[in-house]
């Protein structure tokens, strides 16, 4: 069975990990090198690539598989539970 990923998930997944810092859109669009305007895309609609998602998980500093945990979980509970 193919699988596929709701990658708002990941954008969800950045937007908490930005929050729990207490950093701001723009103060994170900074750190990340983006514009504010793709940092929203990326948040609303979780648009990345794997490249990405490790300069977040750098910025984060914690593992790619921390920023992808959510999406992981979202599968684990819709096809297992």
């Amino acid at each position: 069975m193919r699988t596929l990923i709701d990658s708002r998930l990941i954008g969800t997944s950045i937007k908490n990990l930005r929050k729990s810092r207490n950093w701001t859109q723009e103060e994170l669009a900074d750190r990340v090198g983006y514009s504010v305007r793709n940092l929203r895309r990326i948040e609303n609609e979780g648009t990345v690539n794997l490249d990405t998602v490790n300069t977040f998980a750098d910025i984060f500093e914690v593992s790619a598989i921390d920023i992808l945990d959510g999406v992981s979980f979202f599968l684990f509970y819709r096809y297992c539970i």
